[in-house]
């Protein structure tokens, strides 16, 4: 049996990012998360456990990140870190306090306008060495065209297919449905050590397990995998150490019909 596994966000979605610079001000359309991250000493990205769009848009623009979240029992999820040190989410999300509403409700207005109604991803980046955010940031997008036929016909050459995503399960239920995705083939909330661990647990029930992605957080399952897939679409700039562990390079997700 055989097993493909994809990153979800500028793999097969065709993803767009808004953040806002704590620091300068500034909000930036079109950025990689991780990136912004790796730039970072000792960085985190860290996501709300559940989507929650239409509460953050009603709320009270003064009301502070961390109070808004305390009173919906929301959390946060670590979903990519460039260190090895232990990341309290819980402890960060205390050192929100002056991050009001307004910023997560302008950079979801800067995303509508682009993207339209998606479900989204709303989180901060964190500096971990220094305990503080840096940037407000949501995402959202919409499949890769020929994705849905792409699935179709690994399906029917004896693929199962996988998601391994950062993403809260409530954020992939539309595109579980689209892609027929059964949710116990969805990993979630998918740090690059768990991204590396699913490859390794399928690895137990399957003869070949390829990782099909895209950035940073991919790097570890690529190097487990039997077979690692890298995926340029997205257009943004990828780490030199993709291309070094990578056994093919795609233009585009759907060359990889090329490959199986």
């Amino acid at each position: 049996m055989k097993a493909i596994v994809f990153d979800k966000s500028g793999t097969f979605v065709d993803t767009m990012r808004v953040a806002y610079d704590l620091s300068s001000g500034e909000v930036f359309a079109g950025v990689s998360s991780a990136c912004i991250v790796d730039n970072m000493e000792k960085g985190a990205l860290l996501i709300l456990e559940k989507s929650v769009s239409a509460d953050i848009l009603a709320e009270d623009p003064l009301t502070p990140f961390d109070d808004f979240c305390r009173a919906r029992s929301l959390h946060l999820k670590d979903v990519y870190a460039n260190t090895d040190e232990p990341v309290d989410a819980d402890g960060a999300l205390e050192t929100c306090h002056h991050v009001t509403m307004s910023l997560f409700q302008h950079v979801l207005g800067r995303l509508r306008d682009m993207v339209g109604e998606v479900r989204t991803n709303i989180g901060v980046v964190y500096d971990v060495g220094n305990r503080c955010p840096t940037h407000v940031l949501c995402t959202g997008g919409c499949v890769y065209p020929g994705v849905k036929e792409l699935f179709s016909y690994l399906r029917e050459r004896g693929w199962h297919i996988y998601i391994a995503t950062g993403d809260t399960l409530e954020g992939m239920r539309e595109i579980s449905v689209t892609l027929d995705i059964p949710c116990r083939n969805i990993f979630c909330f998918q740090t690059e050590p768990k991204k590396a661990e699913s490859i390794r647990m399928l690895k137990n029930s399957y003869d070949t397990v390829v990782m099909v992605g895209n950035d940073s957080n991919d790097l570890a399952a690529f190097r487990v995998a039997d077979r690692s897939v890298l995926v340029l679409q997205d257009g943004l700039e990828k780490k030199r150490e993709l291309y070094e562990v990578a056994h093919h390079v795609v233009a585009s997700i759907t060359d990889i019909r090329c490959l199986f």
